[in-house]
């Protein structure tokens, strides 16, 4: 059951000129994790239209405090998602890899995620730091959903790494997750090659 975590009074406008009031709905989903969307409701009445999953975040408070600093901005942008016409995707049998990180993720999506869903990571992240570095990881990373950075996660086999303290999301823990686990493995690389080029030398 979903429920209304932040309400906003300040109208969001579409092209058309339709004004809708913006609302943050979430819920907790099987695996703990907490979701939430944007639904907006037509000012003249009518039915309201909404966001896919906007944000997943550790707890309801941690939800409730992304949703505070929502800016008009980002409701505006939301609010032309909302609005366009969502593509039809047919049904995509997947089969899942035996890794409970991934099947723990491909259970709590929807049909409609699941038959875009690949299972895929969107990203190599060793990659990219060994060839444009820190900074440039953290900014990929960024752009990702939760979902995405999960799925780079198994498919990596990176683990746990305490790092909620550094990060004030959800998105935040996994991607600095992901960016500790490759600065271990960059290093640990570099570290050997060095080692076997000094002996090469002797």
């Amino acid at each position: 059951m979903s429920e209304v975590l932040v309400q906003f009074d300040e109208p969001q406008y579409a092209t058309d000129g339709r004004a809708f009031t913006p609302q943050v709905r979430g819920r907790r989903l099987p695996d703990g994790i907490w979701e939430a969307w944007i639904e907006f409701h037509p000012v003249q009445g009518g039915e309201p239209v909404a966001t896919r999953r906007e944000t997943e975040q550790l707890t309801r408070g941690d939800l409730r405090f992304w949703a505070a600093g929502l800016t008009r901005a980002y409701l505006r942008g939301a609010l032309a998602r909302a609005l366009a016409p969502r593509q039809a995707h047919p049904p995509v049998a997947l089969t899942v890899p035996d890794i409970p990180e991934l099947r723990e993720l491909f259970a709590v999506l929807d049909d409609e995620e699941r038959a875009v869903c690949t299972l895929a990571p969107a990203l190599d992240p060793v990659a990219i730091f060994t060839a444009s570095g820190e900074y440039a990881l953290r900014h990929a990373l960024r752009s990702l959903s939760a979902r995405d950075l999960r799925t780079i996660i198994a498919a990596y086999a990176i683990p746990e790494n305490d790092v909620h303290d550094l990060a004030r999301t959800f998105e935040d823990a996994l991607a600095e997750r992901i960016v500790v686990a490759v600065q271990q493995r960059v290093g640990t690389n570099v570290t050997s090659r060095a080692g076997e080029l000094r002996g090469a030398t002797k």
